[in-house]
């Protein structure tokens, strides 16, 4: 039997004399690699490489709790460039390694931080992540906003549920909750394909109309609701699931949009939760083909904000009727 990697040289000389140009065949990470202190499993299909290079580093320095270059990774001034949407924190560069110090002060030496997904580039990205219970007392897995100035974070929110989290105590009151989370300071602008494509998805979607929003996904999208816990595949599905989800979760009816982050092959958009819904805030990433579909769609919000019945209700409707 002939190696593998003769027979795809093989077969791709063979290609090239027929007049096809042949595809590169990736060759699959390691399992084990030294330089990374967490487990290296993020689908970086949709990002750029130096996007990737930058989140390396700034995974490592949370994980190994070296909050000093951590904090190197912002832009330094006056203004709040860290925020967090489930407790209400903004923190300027300045003074985060010591507002995190106090946040990982229970935490323990398996403790870890690492990126599952990444999209953007070094304009503007968002991120889902994974946070183990040994870093903050229970899991968290947040999707986080990203605007860059000079290859630092001018401006990194952090949105993920609390329900299950013992840092929900630490939310600030609501006479005292942001109102805004330094969107206005941030004066580059997202792709005009990311921007499009949300646009057109944030209006169906406040607007009720299912039919409108899934025709933006391509047949085998998928979408996942953190907060829910729920994943829906293939654009019937999805269509079906908001006709019955729309007026009850906090993205649809009387959402509106805050800010958008990404590139030509996704972004996401941060939003305002309906009132009448619960959680005042979410967030939205979305994965594109070259077409400008949408392949992917993933959301989180605080869960933690509405009754356990209002949830149960929410996740029912992902039961297909």
């Amino acid at each position: 039997m002939q190696p593998l990697s003769i027979l795809i040289v093989a077969a791709a000389l063979g290609l090239a004399n027929a007049g096809v140009t042949a595809v590169a065949v990736d060759e699959p990470r390691p399992t084990s690699d030294s330089s990374y202190v967490y487990p290296n499993i993020a689908d970086i299909s949709h990002a750029t490489p130096s996007l990737v290079g930058f989140l390396h580093k700034y995974f490592t320095a949370k994980t190994l709790r070296d909050l000093d270059t951590f904090a190197g990774y912002f832009t330094p001034g006056s203004q709040d460039v860290y925020f967090d949407a489930t407790v209400g924190l903004a923190v300027p560069q300045s003074i985060l390694a010591a507002e995190l110090a106090v946040l990982f002060n229970a935490s323990t030496p398996d403790g870890k931080s690492y990126p599952l997904r990444i999209i953007g580039d070094m304009n503007s990205a968002v991120v889902l992540s994974v946070s183990t219970p040994g870093l903050f007392k229970a899991e968290s897995r947040p999707i986080s906003a990203v605007d860059f100035k000079d290859g630092k974070a001018a401006r990194w929110i952090d949105y993920w549920d609390g329900r299950l989290s013992p840092l929900i105590s630490e939310r600030a009151p609501g006479n005292k909750f942001p109102k805004t989370f330094g969107e206005s300071n941030i004066t580059t602008k997202p792709s005009p394909v990311i921007y499009n494509v949300t646009t057109k998805l944030f209006n169906a979607l406040t607007a009720g109309n299912s039919k409108a929003a899934s025709s933006l996904f391509t047949s085998d999208a998928v979408l996942e609701d953190r907060a829910l816990r729920t994943r829906i595949e293939g654009q019937l599905g999805i269509e079906q699931y908001l006709n019955r989800s729309l007026y009850g979760t906090p993205y649809g009816l009387g959402s509106k949009m805050r800010h958008v982050v990404g590139g030509v092959q996704g972004g996401a958009y941060e939003w305002i939760g309906s009132p009448a819904a619960g959680s005042p805030n979410g967030i939205t990433a979305l994965e594109l083909n070259y077409q400008g579909q949408i392949t992917g769609f993933y959301t989180v919000w605080d869960s933690s904000r509405t009754s356990n019945q209002t949830v149960e209700a929410l996740v029912g409707f992902a039961v297909a009727k």
